[in-house]
C-alpha cells in the first residue's frame, strides 16, 4: 500500500461496491488528530480542486497579516499590511496526506470495528481476575488495553513505541510460559481414573479444570493482544512475519481447543459412569422391562399399570441426560481460545499493506477491497 497510484474513478462504475469495506470520512479525525488531513484531502479531491471547507495551510507574504472578520472572531483571506491597508491575499493550500498516513489510518479504522469483540472478552477475563484478586495480571490487561486506546494518537512517536513496546514484549513472555504451564496442569488433572467415582468427584474435577481453562484463555488472551501490539509498535509489516505470527497464534489455539475436547469427552464419559448415572441407568431399564413385561400379559395390559412403569422409565433416562448435560455446561463457555479478533487485524494489516487493494472515494466515504486485475 506504499506504492500508491491514484486514478480518477467514478463510484457508480464500481460494480462490486457493496462488497468493499465502508469507512465514513468522518471518523478518520476520530481516530486521532494525525489523521485529519485525511478527510480534507478526500474532499478537496472529490471537490474536483476546487476550496471547499476543511483543513488548509494558510501562507502569509512576509510583513502581512490576515484581515480580521468585523466580529473579532476568525480571519478572512485578505492580506493587510503594517497600515491595515489590503497589500493582497493568502495562499491557501489543501493538507495533504501520504501512504503511511493512510495505510495507518485503515488499519486503525479496521481495527477499531473489532474493538467490541475485543473489550467484551476483556471485560469477562478482568471480571475473572477481580474474583482471583490477581492485581498483576489484571494490570498487564490494562496497560494493553491503554496501549491500543492511545495508540492512535502516537503512531508516528517513536519514543512512545520503542517504550511500549518493551513492557509488552514481557507480558508477551510472560503469558507464554504460563501457557505451557496451564496446558500441563488440565492434562494432569483430566488423566487422573478411579474405577469407582461419584457424580460431587466429577463437579470438584470439572470445577478444577474450568478454573484452569480460564487461566488457560488469560494467557492465551494476554499472548495474542501482545502479539499483536507488537506488530504494531515494531511497524515490521513484512508478509513472512506476520504469517510466522499468525501461525503460531492459531497454533495455540488448536492445542487449545483438542485440549478442551479432550476434557468435555473425559467429563462426559465420567459423568455417564458415576455411581448415581450407574443407579439412574439401572432403574430406568428396570423400570420400562417391567412395563413391556406387563404390557404382554392379557389380563393386566389393559391398566395403567405398562404404561406408568415405561413412561417412569422414560423420565429417569431423560433426568440423566439432563444431569449429563447441565455438567458439561459449566464447561462448554470455555471452549473459545479468545484470539480470533487479533488474528483477524494481523491479517487485515498484512492485507492493506503487503497486497493490492483499491480506495474509492466519495463526498461522505472511504471504501476499501481488493484490486481487480487490469
Amino acid at each position: 500500500m506504499t506504492n500508491v497510484e491514484f486514478y480518477p474513478s467514478i463510484l457508480e462504475e464500481q460494480a462490486n461496491i457493496a462488497e468493499y469495506t465502508k469507512i465514513p470520512l468522518l471518523r478518520l479525525p476520530a481516530l486521532g488528530v494525525a489523521f485529519e488531513p485525511l478527510a480534507a484531502a478526500f474532499q478537496y479531491a472529490v471537490s474536483g480542486g476546487k476550496a471547499v471547507s476543511g483543513l488548509y495551510q494558510v501562507v502569509v507574504p512576509s510583513g502581512g497579516h490576515l484581515a480580521t472578520l468585523k466580529s473579532g472572531v476568525g480571519n478572512i483571506g485578505s492580506v493587510l499590511n503594517a497600515n491595515n491597508q489590503i497589500a493582497g491575499q493568502a495562499t491557501l493550500n489543501p493538507l495533504v496526506c501520504n501512504p503511511t498516513m493512510l495505510f495507518m489510518a485503515v488499519a486503525l479504522a479496521n481495527i477499531d470495528k473489532k474493538l467490541d469483540a475485543i473489550q467484551e472478552i476483556q471485560q469477562e477475563l478482568l471480571d475473572f481476575l477481580a474474583q482471583k484478586e490477581r492485581s498483576e495480571l489484571k494490570g498487564d490487561l490494562n496497560y494493553l488495553a491503554d496501549i491500543l486506546n492511545n495508540y492512535k494518537y502516537n503512531w508516528n512517536n517513536d519514543k512512545y513505541k520503542n517504550n511500549n513496546h518493551i513492557k509488552v514484549l514481557d507480558i508477551k513472555q510472560g503469558a507464554e510460559r504460563k501457557i505451557d504451564f496451564y496446558r500441563e496442569q488440565i492434562k494432569s488433572k483430566i488423566s487422573k481414573k478411579t474405577f469407582f467415582h461419584s457424580d460431587q468427584d466429577v463437579k470438584k474435577q470439572l470445577e478444577k479444570i474450568r478454573v484452569e481453562f480460564k487461566d488457560y484463555q488469560l494467557a492465551l488472551y494476554l499472548y495474542s493482544f501482545s502479539s499483536f501490539l507488537e506488530v504494531m509498535l515494531l511497524e515490521n509489516f513484512e508478509s513472512a512475519y506476520l504469517d510466522c505470527i499468525t501461525k503460531k497464534m492459531e497454533d495455540y489455539s488448536f492445542q487449545y481447543r483438542e485440549l478442551y475436547s479432550q476434557c468435555y469427552d473425559q467429563i462426559e464419559k465420567n459423568s455417564k459412569t458415576s455411581i448415581q448415572s450407574h443407579l439412574l441407568t439401572g432403574l430406568s431399564v428396570a423400570n420400562r422391562l417391567a412395563g413391556e413385561a406387563i404390557a404382554k400379559v392379557p389380563v393386566i395390559s389393559k391398566t395403567q399399570i405398562d404404561e406408568t412403569l415405561i413412561q417412569t422409565g422414560d423420565k429417569l433416562w431423560a433426568f440423566g441426560s439432563k444431569r449429563i448435560e447441565q455438567t458439561l455446561k459449566l464447561l462448554i463457555e470455555k471452549q473459545s481460545s479468545c484470539i480470533i479478533p487479533f488474528v483477524e487485524n494481523i491479517k487485515e494489516v498484512n492485507r492493506l499493506y503487503n497486497q493490492p487493494i483499491e480506495l474509492v472515494f466519495d463526498k461522505e466515504n472511504l471504501y476499501i477491497g481488493a484490486a481487480c486485475s487490469k
